[in-house]
């Protein structure tokens, strides 16, 4: 069932990760084009303040692939050594850490996301663009991301305290 689970996280992480890398690419482009019409051509596309709320989007989304792949931020000089299951025992130690962090941010961005979605909200700019959709695909990006640490968590703990056969139950 765990392991069902976890295929199931990783799956959707590498699903979305692969949708979102795609996705970089004409919104980069949308990007660059602004940049060279504002600086080069001095004639700014103001309705592309849209190109904040894009790569916001873009980046809590692609977070969980790249947690899948271990992409973030590490500091491998501490455990490069450590074999396979003492890296998972202090995985599972740190795993409540990953909770604090990400749990309260998943809280405060959702019940933002929910505001944002109830009220309708709009930007304040030249063009008032819709903010909801951003808000909530900010959380989903999020909650994808605490989702793949609890399946790293389960997979860990696998590794970890790996099951005994024979004697005790």
């Amino acid at each position: 069932m765990a392991e069902r689970f976890c295929r199931f996280i990783d799956n959707l992480n590498e699903w979305t990760g692969r949708v979102v890398g795609w996705a970089f690419i004409p919104f980069m482009l949308i990007i660059v084009m602004d940049v060279f019409t504002r600086y080069v051509l001095n004639n700014p596309w103001y309705y592309l303040d849209i190109n904040v709320q894009i790569m916001g989007m873009l980046v809590a989304l692609g977070a969980g692939y790249t947690y899948l792949h271990n992409g973030h931020v590490s500091i491998d000089i501490l455990v490069v050594n450590l074999p396979s299951r003492k890296r998972a025992i202090l995985n599972v130690i740190l795993f409540p850490l990953e909770v604090v962090a990400l749990g309260p941010l998943l809280w405060l961005v959702t019940t933002r996301a929910i505001e944002s979605v109830q009220s309708l909200q709009r930007a304040y700019s030249v063009i008032t663009l819709p903010l909801y959709p951003y808000k909530v695909l900010v959380a989903v990006g999020i909650a994808l991301m605490l989702l793949q640490g609890v399946s790293k968590f389960v997979r860990n703990l696998r590794v970890a305290f790996p099951a005994r056969s024979g004697g005790r139950p």
